[in-house]
């Protein structure tokens, strides 16, 4: 099949998710929360762990364009479109998400009438809006005639403080709850930046190299080793994070942490913790730390897939394990409740969440929609390969015989 075909293929099958999706989402509205796994104790799921994973994935284009712009490192503007492409799609995914989890979105104007300032809520919307805006008016400035170094610099110190606020707070919607003692951790907002640097460096090294094969644009291979050694950096702080936090729950043995951390480490998630340690951390960091692997292009690109795949059971790891294990201990007859002998002690365990197909299709839909706008930036925004520079002598037309 020739090209044209393909994209005409490829556009054709976001469109198709997308009608999916919302389809899904009006019958969600019509009927609904019901229709979806949630339930008066698993309140949140696969939209509340999406919107984490996307908001994560947000931050590796404007922290590299800004960074790089602060740095003076200007090799690294051959990618500054396609990074800021990547992160303006990324977090309209990620509010995306919010619509469908709040049940009845037309009442989302209320934040607006009645949000109070202390709210953590109230801040995830500002700084999520603000950052939405910082991408598409440095998308503007980037795809300008005549890029102002100038405008590019004021962008960047803006946009670093407002890259980092964007993760601490929404780390800061589930760590101010104190309701959950899992999330009760200053080191929630750390985690939340170094894992997002993590999967928002992979998803640019990954799409990169896809169209860089594709020749849809051009990276030359010494960019992309310079962005796998910036994201063995940041795995490594990543590892370090975790291995503190559960170091600290493990060895303090206060109860209500150390038992949802041990729910991870050798209880019903282990299954998708150790995963996210060994497949999604320590092995993409060895392929990108080692010289002679950094060089092979295809071990970096299963590396950087690794390790959005291990970001993203953290955020599952994240969300179930404090959810599997609240506070209250509800009496039998009541939902997940149980009679225990008196005197004994037990956590009270919800019965497993499995999201619906009404939730896959939303997911799917909004997740197409994100590629979609990546691929329109990609087609109109992000510049062509040069034409190849021509050995002929001096004076010969080029292509003339």
């Amino acid at each position: 099949m020739t090209g044209k075909v393909v994209y005409r293929l490829w556009l054709g099958l976001l469109i198709a998710l997308m009608a999916l999706g919302f389809s899904a989402w009006i019958y969600q509205l019509v009927h609904g929360l019901t229709v979806t796994g949630l339930n008066n104790v698993v309140s949140w799921g696969l939209y509340i762990t999406a919107f984490m994973y996307f908001v994560g994935l947000s931050a590796g284009g404007l922290i590299v364009v800004a960074g790089a712009q602060l740095a003076g490192l200007h090799q690294f503007r051959q990618l500054s479109r396609l990074a800021v492409i990547l992160s303006a799609a990324s977090i309209t995914v990620a509010a995306s998400f919010v619509l469908p989890d709040l049940g009845h979105p037309e009442r989302a104007y209320r934040i607006l009438i009645s949000g109070q300032l202390y709210s953590p809520l109230v801040w995830d919307v500002v700084v999520i809006t603000t950052y939405l805006t910082i991408a598409c008016i440095d998308l503007w400035l980037l795809s300008r005639p005549h890029e102002s170094d100038r405008a590019l610099t004021v962008m960047a110190l803006v946009s670093l403080p407002v890259a980092v606020l964007v993760h601490s707070i929404t780390a800061w919607v589930f760590g101010l709850l104190v309701s959950r003692p899992f999330w009760n951790t200053p080191l929630l907002a750390p985690l939340f930046i170094s894992s997002a640097l993590v999967s928002g460096l992979a998803l640019l090294i990954v799409v990169a190299t896809v169209l860089n094969r594709l020749r849809l644009i051009r990276v030359d291979g010494e960019i992309l080793r310079s962005l796998a050694k910036l994201a063995a950096v940041f795995i490594s702080i990543d590892l370090f994070f975790l291995f503190a936090e559960v170091l600290t729950a493990v060895a303090s043995n206060v109860p209500d942490h150390k038992d949802q951390t041990m729910l991870l480490l050798n209880g019903k998630f282990a299954k998708y913790f150790w995963p996210e340690v060994i497949l999604g951390g320590v092995v993409p960091f060895f392929v990108m730390a080692i010289p002679r692997t950094r060089n092979n292009g295809t071990l970096v690109s299963i590396a950087a897939v690794l390790a959005l795949g291990g970001i993203a059971l953290k955020r599952l790891n994240i969300l179930a394990a404090s959810i599997t294990l609240p506070l209250i201990q509800f009496p039998p007859g009541q939902t997940g409740g149980r009679e225990v002998a008196p005197g004994a002690t037990f956590w009270f365990r919800t019965g497993d969440y499995f999201p619906t197909w009404v939730e896959w299709s939303i997911a799917a839909g909004i997740v197409a929609l994100g590629a979609f706008l990546v691929t329109m930036g990609v087609r109109y925004l992000v510049e062509r390969p040069a034409p190849e520079v021509s050995t002929l002598p001096a004076g010969q037309p080029a292509g003339g015989r």
